[in-house]
């Protein structure tokens, strides 16, 4: 069962029709209800803060706050599902098989089983296969229950091939699907190969996704999707961006001749999106970017979380990319427009997301000389649970932090840092060269050392793809060839 904390940030998810409809359905039993005062309670407050927490005890006993905690979690779930019931495939797929069971029960054969052919039809249309296997087979149980009446042996055996021929397919999409898990969970961990045997390790990998896709007996939309995912996450880690970029490309066309089969879940095309985006980032293709921004902003989709993700996700990329060409005038003006959504909005997001925009908007205060605000950005990242945070991310947040008390000449605090942080590496035993070599370049700047003799090391760094998304994320090359040690 979630938290309060999780329950808080669940209700301020809720768009206001959704809300609506919860207070809907729960007007039609009468009486007090905790678990109302529980839910108004939470919605009051934007944050859970001391005020929050006041709020809670003096309106509940430690025992009358965990009944509704948990009543409430399990309405407001209830009430979200029947809300958009209508609008996801897969949620009509379920309604129809449950219908089907209710009005078989009741002896309704002949339409429990028509209930039982839309969602066959359904499942075909939308190439929801799974669905189409447990319908067929629901089909044939109740057709035993019923000796066969209607059916002779050429029908029964035809049902039973065509749940075998997806059977297999699924099997086959699994397969698919654990390779391209897999080969993009060492990109995302290790980077790009950098040894003969995790060169073999690939190889093997690609030479299995050969076999999957030999072993194909349907092409389906899926299949070919997880083929050019597979392809992309394969060339990033052989450092061929340009190929990767190409298949994502493809991916795209992809998606859009499908439509109809993501419409109801548009987060699968944000994630070609988004990985199209980091790809030309790491590449510096800022000049590419505008399509699959405009790609992201056009995602139609009635949730306001999602709406309000694309929108963030946009900012945060241009804010990157016009930091990165020194438009700092420009970034400025591009948060002062997006001013009420980052204040007022944003914490409803999944940290990851926060955090990105958060980071690039310190970037552009720090460009800007607003150290104080960039410092009082950065120190809100820091000062959250950052378990849910990508390690980049986390280490692009850390360094900004380190640059920024740079610029305000706060050394004490830097060599503080310095030592928390090695400490942290070795008990981690693994981390990034740019970080280390970040750490050792502040050992010699607290020393009055000259810094420049880093810049070509920085430099060389910047060849290795992995290592050059923390390099181009907080502008470092650039750094290292204007920081120096101060006179005096």
């Amino acid at each position: 069962m979630v938290s309060i904390e999780t329950l808080h940030l669940l209700i301020h998810s809720l768009t206001k029709s959704e809300k609506r409809y919860f207070k809907l359905s729960t007007s039609i039993q009468g009486g007090e209800k905790d678990y109302l005062t529980l839910f108004n309670c939470l919605d009051r407050h934007l944050q859970f803060t001391k005020e929050l927490s006041r709020d809670l005890h003096e309106n509940f006993t430690t025992s009358a706050l965990e009944t509704a905690r948990k009543y409430l979690y399990k309405t407001l779930m209830r009430s979200l599902r029947q809300f958009g019931a209508d609008k996801i495939v897969e949620d009509q797929l379920q309604a129809l098989l449950s219908d089907s069971r209710i009005l078989f029960d009741r002896g309704l054969i002949e339409a429990s089983l028509e209930q039982l052919d839309k969602a066959k039809t359904i499942a075909l249309k939308y190439e929801k296969f799974i669905y189409y296997i447990l319908a067929s087979r629901q089909e044939i149980q109740y057709i035993i229950s019923q000796q066969f009446v209607g059916w002779d042996e050429a029908k029964l055996v035809e049902k039973q091939e065509k749940i075998s021929e997806l059977l297999r397919h699924e099997l086959v999409i699994q397969h698919h699907a654990s390779l391209y898990e897999i080969v993009s969970m060492r990109y995302w961990k290790t980077g790009i190969v950098r040894s003969r045997q995790e060169t073999l390790r690939l190889n093997d990998l690609l030479l299995e996704e050969h076999q999957v896709l030999s072993s194909q007996n349907i092409e389906s939309f899926e299949s070919k999707q997880l083929h050019l995912q597979f392809q992309s996450a394969y060339f990033l880690m052989t450092d061929s961006p340009q190929d990767s970029l190409q298949m994502l490309y493809e991916l795209d066309s992809l998606f859009q001749s499908h439509s109809h089969l993501w419409a109801d879940k548009p987060l699968y095309y944000m994630h070609v999106v988004n990985n199209a985006l980091q790809t030309m980032r790491v590449t510096q293709q800022y000049e590419k970017m505008d399509y699959f921004l405009g790609q992201m902003l056009s995602i139609s989709t009635t949730s306001d979380t999602l709406k309000l993700t694309t929108q963030c996700q946009v900012i945060e990329n241009q804010l990157h990319v016009a930091v990165n060409t020194g438009n700092y005038q420009q970034a400025s003006q591009l948060i002062s427009h997006n001013q009420d959504l980052i204040e007022k909005d944003l914490y409803r997001l999944p940290l990851q997301i926060q955090v990105q925009l958060k980071l690039s908007i310190a970037r552009v205060y720090y460009h800007l000389g607003n150290y104080s605000e960039a410092l009082r950005i950065i120190n809100q990242i820091l000062n959250q649970p950052t378990r849910s945070l990508s390690r980049i991310l986390y280490v692009s947040c850390r360094l900004m932090n380190l640059m920024i008390h740079v610029a305000l000449e706060n050394r004490d605090y830097i060599h503080y840092e310095l030592r928390s942080i090695e400490l942290r590496l070795k008990r981690q035993k693994t981390g990034f060269r740019v970080e280390q070599l970040f750490l050792k370049t502040l050992r010699h700047w607290l020393k009055n050392n000259p810094l420049k003799q880093f810049s070509r090391q920085f430099s060389l760094l910047k060849r290795d793809p992995f290592e050059r998304q923390v390099i181009l994320e907080l502008g470092l090359e650039e750094w290292f060839s204007k920081v120096d040690a101060p006179s005096g």
